[in-house]
């Protein structure tokens, strides 16, 4: 494993009018991703997917991107299925991983994931500013991808910098370059996550781009982490 490693990912969700830039930053800089794409984006717009870079990789975001705290057990499992069959008939393989949206997940949610043969989940944020809500996984949780409580699903933790100062498309945006660049300075973790909206704008993302590869940074996509970790 790299010294250094960025989980670059971008979630895939209506509206996906930035999506092509972002890949194309992506691609200017030679960085592999995992796009989270949304069963209902992905039945719209199967070519877009399915003729990727193969250092690209599509993994599951729900099918319809309703939050799972808001579903049954019988409504998590449709949507699950609903997108596994969609996606065996595009790709004619298996989604590896999954990542739920607004990082909405708990332990019946895992052990549904790891049932449908999913090898990684990413959707755990192990530390939250403590002046935004987090609406997912409750307490603190390992810094580096784990197995959760044993299990043999990988959970590949949404991380940020140093307080829990996210690297997403909104914090990115919002915040001056400055700020993450003296961060950088004083604190470098051996593992982050780079995460994108596919209608987040672009301001600041190549640059933090640089800064992380300036800092040493591998970037590798989610199936790589999961070969690296498991």
């Amino acid at each position: 494993m790299p010294n250094r490693v960025c989980f670059a990912s971008i979630d895939v969700e209506h509206p996906i009018d930035n999506l092509s830039q972002i890949l194309e930053v992506f691609k200017r800089n030679n960085i592999p991703a995992t796009l989270f794409v949304t069963g209902k984006v992905l039945e719209q717009h199967p070519g877009l997917f399915k003729n990727l870079p193969s250092n690209y990789e599509v993994a599951c975001h729900s099918f319809t991107h309703r939050f799972w705290n808001t579903l049954d057990s019988e409504e998590r499992k449709k949507e699950l299925s609903d997108f596994l069959f969609l996606y065996q008939n595009i790709f004619n393989k298996k989604p590896r991983g999954f990542r739920a949206p607004s990082h909405i997940i708990d332990e019946e949610a895992l052990e549904l994931l790891e049932e449908k043969g999913f090898l990684y989940d990413s959707s755990i944020v192990p530390h939250y500013p403590p002046f935004k809500k987090y609406r997912g996984y409750k307490g603190k949780r390992p810094l580096l991808p784990y197995s959760p409580n044993g299990r043999k699903i990988l959970e590949i933790p949404v991380r940020g910098q140093i307080f829990g100062v996210p690297l997403a498309g909104a914090w990115i945006t919002k915040l001056p370059y400055l700020i993450y660049r003296i961060l950088f300075i004083f604190y470098r973790p051996k593992f982050i996550t780079l995460s994108i909206h596919s209608w987040d704008k672009l301001k600041n993302l190549e640059r933090i781009i640089r800064l992380l590869k300036n800092k040493n940074y591998q970037f590798l996509n989610g199936s790589e982490i999961y070969q690296n970790y498991k």
